[in-house]
């Protein structure tokens, strides 16, 4: 069985995430956004791994309250506000962060660069809430 120190550690490494995306949109505008490939791939890749381990948090904190895993990453936050770990409210906020990531990794759709430059603070607002209601669960 899990243990909250191994999910801790988990969340650790979504701090990371967390703090090298911040870093990267710091002071970041619509323009230099858009004519700088390399930062743009970069925010891409920071966003994937944010969403990816949250939801690995998610499904390992299910797995421990012997929930199973969640039948897709959207849903991981709704199993959470369901089990009363995050308000269903911030569940419904959050969760749709993960078809961005979908959008991003399988290219289901041409990347609109402009629609992921206005996802950027929507993903330090509800991840660092993320951060801090999962952190206080865990009492990490």
């Amino acid at each position: 069985m899990l243990d909250n120190a191994v999910i801790c550690r988990k969340l650790g490494v979504l701090l990371k995430y967390y703090k090298e995306f911040k870093q990267l949109t710091h002071n970041l505008n619509s323009e230099d956004y858009l004519k700088d490939i390399t930062k743009r791939r970069a925010i891409e890749r920071e966003i994937q791994l944010i969403v990816e381990c949250a939801t690995d948090i998610n499904n390992m904190i299910l797995k421990k309250l012997k929930q199973g895993p969640s039948k897709d990453y959207f849903n991981s936050f709704i199993d959470l506000a369901e089990n009363g770990i995050l308000e269903m409210d911030f569940a419904l906020s959050i969760a749709p962060s993960t078809g961005l990531r979908n959008i991003l990794v399988h290219e289901y759709e041409e990347v609109d660069d402009v629609i992921v430059y206005k996802s950027i603070q929507n993903v330090l607002n509800y991840y660092l809430g993320y951060i801090d209601k999962i952190s206080k669960y865990l009492e990490c």
